[in-house]
């Protein structure tokens, strides 16, 4: 794992680059080199900070450089050992990257990312055609910024690899989409002008234009299959994919929680290797958020070397400002500072850690599909001119007056619930509520889905339509980024073996009704409990929350209240005081005020 970085036709010297290159160095401690070459007839620079994963000798480093390309990569490719049989070469290292540079010299760009079993962010430069690619893996595990402004070309693994110059003006419509949404969808970043790489796309440089290609996408088929050959073959995936994340030249560990998608990878890990796996789990002082005991238990049936850190607000106020430094952008999930602990505790004992993420937007965890899905079957039915005519009337609404009924609908985007609703009765239009009440400014409607992403949902298929757009957005933007982040600020690299693209494939691919054959996460619940007892697993969803709700009456309630004070005049900070003393009262915006307390 490690961090890459690139700019094209910069002023910067080369002293300039490599501190610049430095400020990524928590996401590589083993080596640190920026090379130059030339491209279009001007300098282009390439810079990594290597994490030595596979292969932990030093010609294993980057920018690492054949006849024709030369390569930055963070990542891991898990399947490369096997895909040196196509290729026909004398091998110096026993390197993933080596591996790559082959692939590409052999079956060019696209025919070698469709061979790769991984999660990568790649820069390439074909010295020889004279472009650069930059290649994102297709779930979006891995992150990659980009920027081209006045002739200038600039990449990076995280924002704070640009130069100021690059970073002088921050979106107004970032902002409106972080407070709705609790980070910046799609392709957007905080700042104007700096791009995310889309999952699943490349991006080819020639020196002057930039075009961009989705060159993986989600089936839109299912496939005619029973309950029984799709739990073998969701099986058969997990433990190949397993199998292939055990593969390291350091400790590999796993996060567990003692929920389904981590109890699963752990207990499939244990019984993958001949040695005791190290576990580690994070829990709560407060015992209304504490899951820690349920781990131990799982741990404890499985025989793994177990760790737990129980931590309280302390804790929490302590990591606020790393947090802040090391997303670059402001980011509104609350349960990136457990995860941040959690990488913290774990990188103590191992290098790498598997994780459960995906299980739920894979195969239909999330609660909020099933009570969605009734209501959006009957919105489907009306005639759309009825379905504008409850909308208008949705938004027209006082939140107080749906909150009751309506509380579970709330998605992930943590919008106000009668946006939310108004969203459902015109599907896919996600707009803001904060443009009207929280903001000053007005804004236009948010792009949250890409053209080809709505294309591809069914509107005779709720569950399968909201699984999606989590896919699309919620996934890579939220989960998969404090992930990131959490585990990178200490150096040690998170992998997800339930993204296996293979098991994407195949779970989109299967039907609804076999997905919820017997209820949510079906599936992945059946093959669990033949490894762990149902007793240990069976028990309500708790999720990885914080208790921010109690915080802001208590501990962190002067921060709230000073830092509301100090907001701009963007925002409506007499409805934002009504908030905070509705909230003081027993009403919860606990949401509202967590992405108040990261605007920068």
């Amino acid at each position: 794992m490690c961090s890459i970085m690139g700019y094209y036709n910069t002023k910067q010297s080369l002293e300039e680059i490599e501190q610049l290159n430095r400020t990524l160095s928590h996401r590589g401690v083993d080596n640190s080199q920026v090379k130059e070459y030339i491209f279009a007839g001007n300098r282009l620079s390439l810079g990594h900070n290597r994490l030595a994963i596979q292969d932990l000798d030093a010609r294993a480093n980057q920018p690492m450089e054949s006849e024709r390309f030369s390569i930055v990569f963070n990542g891991e490719i898990y399947n490369h050992m096997e895909l040196r049989e196509e290729c026909n070469n004398s091998w110096l290292t026993h390197s993933d990257t080596e591996t790559l540079l082959a692939l590409f010299n052999r079956f060019g760009i696209e025919q070698t990312i469709s061979k790769l079993i991984g999660m990568f962010a790649i820069a390439l430069f074909d010295k020889f055609e004279q472009r650069l690619y930059l290649i994102r893996d297709r779930v979006g595990i891995k992150p990659l910024y980009w920027t081209y402004q006045n002739g200038e070309f600039a990449f990076a693994s995280e924002l704070k690899g640009f130069a100021p110059h690059l970073k002088t003006k921050e979106s107004n419509k970032a902002l409106i989409q972080f407070m709705s949404f609790g980070y910046a969808p799609s392709h957007n970043s905080y700042y104007e002008d700096i791009y995310k790489l889309e999952a699943g796309h490349l991006l080819i440089f020639d020196g002057e234009t930039i075009k961009k290609k989705r060159y993986w996408s989600l089936p839109n088929s299912k496939i005619d299959i029973g309950y029984e050959e799709a739990l073998e073959e969701t099986e058969r995936l997990i433990r190949s994919s397993i199998k292939y994340r055990l593969l390291s030249d350091v400790e590999v560990g796993s996060f567990l929680s003692g929920g389904i998608d981590s109890s699963l990878v752990s207990s499939i890990m244990q019984q993958s290797t001949n040695q005791q796996i190290k576990t580690f789990t994070i829990g709560f002082e407060d015992k209304n958020y504490n899951e820690a005991g349920f781990a131990k238990e799982v741990a404890e049936h499985i025989g793994s070397d177990h760790y737990e850190y129980i931590f309280g607000v302390d804790d929490v106020i302590a990591l606020m400002a790393d947090m802040d430094r090391y997303y670059d952008e402001p980011f509104g999930d609350a349960s990136a500072l457990p995860t941040m602990l959690l990488s913290k505790f774990t990188k103590e004992k191992v290098t790498v850690a598997l994780s459960g993420d995906g299980g739920d937007e894979l195969f239909l965890g999330y609660d909020r599909y099933f009570f969605t899905d009734k209501y959006y079957k009957i919105f489907n039915k009306m005639p759309q001119f009825s379905r504008n005519i409850l909308s208008s009337l949705a938004r027209l609404s006082k939140q107080d007056r749906l909150e009751k009924i309506a509380y579970p609908l709330k998605y992930p985007t943590k919008e106000n619930l009668y946006s939310v609703i108004a969203s459902y009765l015109k599907p896919w239009q996600m707009e803001s509520m904060f443009d009207r009440e929280f903001l000053y400014q007005n804004f236009d409607r948010l792009d949250y889905l890409s053209v080809q992403e709505i294309k591809s949902l069914n509107q005779e298929d709720s569950f399968d339509n909201f699984s999606k757009i989590d896919f699309y957005r919620y996934l890579p933007d939220d989960i998969l980024t404090k992930v990131d982040r959490a585990s990178m600020k200490y150096s040690l690299e998170a992998r997800v073996p339930l993204l296996d693209h293979r098991i994407v494939e195949f779970a989109y691919s299967l039907p609804t009704e076999i997905k919820l054959k017997h209820g949510a996460k079906s599936i992945l619940k059946d093959i669990l409990y033949k490894q762990v007892p149902k007793r240990l697993i069976d028990r309500p969803k708790m999720g990885f929350r914080v208790p921010l709700q109690e915080w802001f009456r208590g501990e962190m309630r002067d921060m709230l209240q000073d830092k509301i004070e100090s907001l701009d005049e963007r925002f409506n900070k007499p409805y934002l005081r009504k908030l905070f003393n509705e909230h003081q009262k027993g009403k919860n915006y606990e949401n509202i005020f967590w992405n108040i307390m990261r605007l920068p």
